[in-house]
C-alpha cells in the first residue's frame, strides 16, 4: 500500500523526525491510529514490516483507519543525535521516554492541524508503549484509546545490574534474532515468522545509514531505553499507570519475560481511572508477538477494541 514520509522538526534544533503515513484502503470514519515503535528498532521493521504480503499497518489501513508511525530519533530514517557519530554529547541527558513525549505530541499536533481526524490512537510497544502510557497521562485529550502492548513497567526491589553508561548500542541482526529465540521456551515450537530469518535483517541493517562503516555490520540506536528500564526495574519508574484518564487495551504475550504475567496483572489493577479497560493475552507468543506467527490475534484485539464503544 501506498506510504508518505514526512519529515517534522523535532524537539532538537536542526533535528527531524519521521513520520509515516499510509492512507485506509476504505476509510469509514475519521479516525487515526499512531504506533509507536520500541527500543532497539524502527517502525518500518515493527508494525511497518510485511510478513506473508501484510504488516500490522497494513491490516488497520484496510480496517478503514489511517496509519502513522513514528520514528524517533536516532532510528530508521529520522535524523540521529550527534553523540551516535562521536561528534558531541550536548542531548544525550535529554533523550529518555520523558523527553520523547515531546517528540510524541509534536506528531500528534501535526495530524491533527494538518489534517481532519475526530480521533487519534495511540498504539505503543514495549518501552514505546512506556512512553505511549506516559503520554496519555500528560496529554489525555490529545488521544482517544490508548493501547499499552507488552509495556516496561515498574518493579519492587533491585536488579543485578548497574546502571548503563553507554550512549549507544551497536547491535547485529544476527545477535538481536537471537534475543528473540532466546526468549521462546525450550521443546516449543518456532513462534517467528520465515521472514524474520530470510528480510527482517537486511532490512533493518538498510535502516541505518552508517551500518556498513562499521565490521561486522550492525545497528546502532541510542542506549537511552536502558536507563528507562533500570530505573523502571529498581522502582522509579516515569510511568503510572494509575494516572491513565483514556480508555486502555493491555495486551501481552504469554512468554513475554520483559512484561511478565504478575506484573500486567499489577498493571491492569492500578488502571482505575479509565472508562474502559480491557487486559488480554495470547498463548504461545513472546516480547515481539507483533513478529510471530500468532500476529493476527494481536491485530484482531487492537482492531475489536479500537471499534468498541
Amino acid at each position: 500500500m501506498k506510504q508518505t514520509d514526512v519529515k517534522l522538526n523535532s524537539r532538537i534544533p536542526e533535528k527531524q523526525i519521521n513520520l509515516n503515513f499510509q492512507k485506509a484502503k476504505y476509510k469509514n470514519a475519521d479516525e487515526a491510529v499512531l504506533f509507536i515503535h520500541g527500543a532497539t528498532f524502527p517502525s518500518q521493521l515493527s508494525s511497518g514490516f510485511q510478513m506473508n504480503g501484510i504488516s500490522w499497518a497494513d491490516y488497520l489501513s484496510e480496517a478503514g483507519y489511517d496509519v502513522f508511525a513514528l520514528d524517533f530519533l536516532g532510528y530508521g530514517k529520522s535524523d540521529r543525535y550527534d553523540y551516535m557519530s562521536d561528534l558531541g554529547n550536548e542531548f544525550v541527558n535529554s533523550c529518555n521516554g520523558k523527553d520523547l513525549v515531546k517528540d510524541i505530541d509534536i506528531a500528534i499536533d501535526y495530524i491533527f492541524n494538518k489534517l481532519i481526524y475526530n480521533k487519534i490512537h495511540l498504539i505503543g510497544h514495549s518501552w514505546g508503549a512506556t512512553i505511549s502510557g506516559y503520554y496519555a497521562t500528560v496529554f489525555p485529550d490529545k488521544i482517544d484509546k490508548l493501547i499499552l502492548f507488552a509495556p516496561i513497567v515498574q518493579r519492587s526491589g533491585l536488579t543485578s545490574w548497574q546502571k548503563p553508561t553507554t550512549v549507544y548500542t551497536d547491535l547485529s541482526p544476527s545477535e538481536r534474532i537471537n534475543q528473540f529465540l532466546s526468549h521462546i521456551p525450550d521443546d516449543c515450537e518456532m513462534t517467528l515468522e520465515d521472514e524474520i530469518f530470510t528480510k527482517w535483517g537486511n532490512e533493518w541493517l538498510k535502516s541505518d545509514p552508517s551500518a556498513k562503516e562499521r565490521f561486522p555490520h550492525t545497528i546502532r540506536f541510542p542506549s537511552a531505553w536502558e536507563k528507562d528500564l533500570f530505573e523502571c526495574w529498581n522502582g522509579n519508574c516515569f510511568f503510572y499507570p494509575s494516572k491513565i484518564k483514556n480508555s486502555t487495551l493491555l495486551i501481552r504475550g504469554e512468554w513475554d519475560i520483559a512484561f511478565n504475567e504478575e506484573e500486567a496483572h499489577k498493571v491492569f489493577s492500578e488502571i482505575k481511572n479509565a472508562p474502559v479497560k480491557r487486559y488480554v493475552l495470547i498463548d504461545k507468543s513472546t516480547h515481539v508477538l507483533h513478529l510471530e506467527k500468532r500476529r493476527f490475534h494481536l491485530y484482531e484485539e487492537v482492531e475489536l477494541f479500537l471499534k468498541s464503544k
